[in-house]
């Protein structure tokens, strides 16, 4: 057992003063990213594990490192050069991820400045008895939207699906269409929140926290238990979700959104923890050997733990270490790019003609797809676009083009623009083509995409390209790279979806409709650049 004492004497404030340096320094640097975090991620459902778990993180290696302390472990041998190494990477990405506001380089540079600063003080050999602590710190880093989007769609159709066949299986009038149920008179939308991810994380993060505190010996075990985790959230949040489809039939939506919501998600929690636990005992059994015997209770000597077991510190290399924490943030600030206070946004309105060759302007007869995952409304900060279109041509021969134009004056790398073909899937449709194709608009070409879905009764094709700043990034991922350049040139992206899409009557018609859609579309924006009062740019200046 390790007791605490005498942390306050002359020898102990001496040693200390050097690490209070690197912990200012610590706190300089990450305090405003974790202020944020409470405000922006962590605050929403999605997320709402990263708090536990830096806690938990935090509370494990302050732990980890008195017991160290206190058994004379601290006294590796000390590698300033590779130390440095790490803890300069650390604040480089650091200074990228905070300025280009890239979470996962932002707050796992904490992972790396800490390890420098240990490395450097103790040796890697010290390092490596910590590992798990820094390992389990990834789990509090919000993961990148383009991640999330590609895990959190098929998430939630699979859940949507799951409690569809479950409810119908009971009895219940249920139907589905996408991510949104139908159970009576109600319509239900599961939301991203609702995917499970975030309780997978969780859960997934305490688990192993649980087996490392047990440590097992099984490997077995440990990998099946850990393997589990994955089932084990999903079946409890499906639970969850059917629940609350039952409490909106019997007792109105007012009940499914209110408490009971959230008294739902802390029995999902409670409900899967105690599984696990469960699981684990019966994987204990299962690797158990007959001949096996409880290990002999083992006691450690009490041992007085002051400042002076952290090790000797200079101040020189304090000093250096707290210069370079507090110098990062003020290189992040200068390389944070800032939007023009005279960029005007777009007025897709008045900027889009409503006439144009031979296309005009006709009532909407069939509805549009939407042009986001879920057409949920977000949180005013979190607004995706500065302004939407959504408007059906006609021309004289009677062919119908709907035309959808979204344009955001910001592209951020948590917010950027939906393609169709995550946003149709979420909506009922099925893809069953998709393919990149060059596109002759305004004189040049540009790339562009090809699609064909269906879903909710019909077969559309659809036509679309994407404009990020002055390039057509064809994917999420191409997007997000388009972004971070422009902000390493001190330039704030904006961003335009055009999309133009045709009901069709059979697959024969597909051809037919790509090739009239970008007639459509050529046409279109060479009347919107006609348009003097139009200050929409639907491609790149050249």
């Amino acid at each position: 057992m390790t007791t605490i004492s005498g942390l306050w004497s002359p020898r102990s404030r001496e040693a200390l003063t050097p690490w209070a340096l690197v912990v200012a320094g610590l706190l300089a640097l990450y305090l405003p990213s974790f202020i944020d975090l409470f405000r922006g991620a962590w605050a929403s459902e999605t997320n709402a594990h990263g708090p536990i778990v830096m806690v938990v993180a935090f509370a494990f290696l302050y732990r980890r490192v008195r017991q160290m302390a206190g058994q004379g472990m601290l006294n590796g041998r000390p590698q300033p050069l590779a130390g440095s190494l790490i803890f300069v990477s650390g604040l480089l990405c650091y200074v990228l991820g905070r300025s280009q506001s890239v979470l996962i380089l932002e707050m796992g540079s904490l992972i790396l400045v800490l390890s420098g600063i240990i490395v450097r003080v103790f040796g890697l050999s010290t390092w490596s008895r910590m590992w798990f602590a820094f390992f389990f710190m990834l789990f509090m880093i919000p993961l990148p939207a383009s991640i999330v989007d590609a895990v959190t769609l098929p998430m939630k159709i699979a859940a949507s699906y799951s409690v569809e066949h479950l409810l119908y299986w009971i009895g219940y009038p249920i139907a589905r269409s996408g991510v949104i149920l139908f159970i009576g008179p109600y319509q239900l939308l599961v939301a991203d929140a609702c995917a499970g991810l975030n309780s997978l994380f969780t859960l997934e993060a305490l688990g192993l926290l649980y087996m490392n505190l047990v440590r097992h010996p099984s490997m077995l075990r440990n990998a099946a238990l850990a393997t589990l985790i994955m089932p084990i959230s999903f079946a409890a949040n499906t639970i969850r979700i059917a629940l609350l489809a039952l409490i909106t039939y019997h007792l109105g939506d007012a009940a499914g959104q209110g408490f009971l919501h959230s008294f739902s998600s802390l029995m999902l929690f409670v409900s899967a923890l105690l599984l696990i636990i469960g699981v684990d005992r019966l994987l204990t059994w299962i690797v158990r050997k007959p001949q096996d015997a409880a290990p002999a209770a083992s006691t450690s000597p009490t041992t007085t733990f002051t400042w002076q077991h952290m090790g000797a510190v200079s101040r020189r290399t304090s000093v250096g270490l707290l210069t370079g924490m507090v110098l990062a943030p003020a290189l992040a600030q200068a390389l944070t790019p800032v939007m023009s206070d005279s960029a005007t946004p777009a007025q897709l309105d008045d900027s889009v003609p409503r006439q144009f060759g031979q296309w005009a302007l006709m009532p909407a007869r069939i509805p549009q797809a939407g042009i986001s995952i879920t057409g949920e409304q977000r949180r005013d900060q979190d607004q995706l676009y500065d302004d939407v279109l959504l408007r059906t041509y006609v021309n004289k021969t009677g062919d119908q083009v709907m035309l959808a134009i979204a344009y955001a004056r910001e592209q951020r790398q948590d917010v950027k623009l939906h393609l169709p073909e995550i946003c149709y899937p979420a909506q009922g449709y099925k893809v069953l083509q998709l393919m990149p194709v060059p596109l002759a608009i305004d004189g040049t070409t540009l790339p562009g995409k090809h699609m064909l879905a269906s879903g909710n009764g019909r077969l559309e094709a659809v036509t679309y390209w994407t404009r990020i700043s002055d390039g057509y990034p064809q994917d999420g991922l191409g997007m997000r790279l388009k972004i971070f350049q422009d902000g390493l040139h001190g330039r704030i992206s904006d961003g335009v979806l055009v999309r133009a899409s045709t009901v069709l009557h059979n697959n024969d018609e597909t051809h037919t409709a790509f090739a009239l859609q970008q007639r459509f579309l050529r046409e279109l924006v060479a009347a919107v650049n006609l348009n003097n009062g139009s200050n929409v740019e639907l491609v790149a200046r050249r």
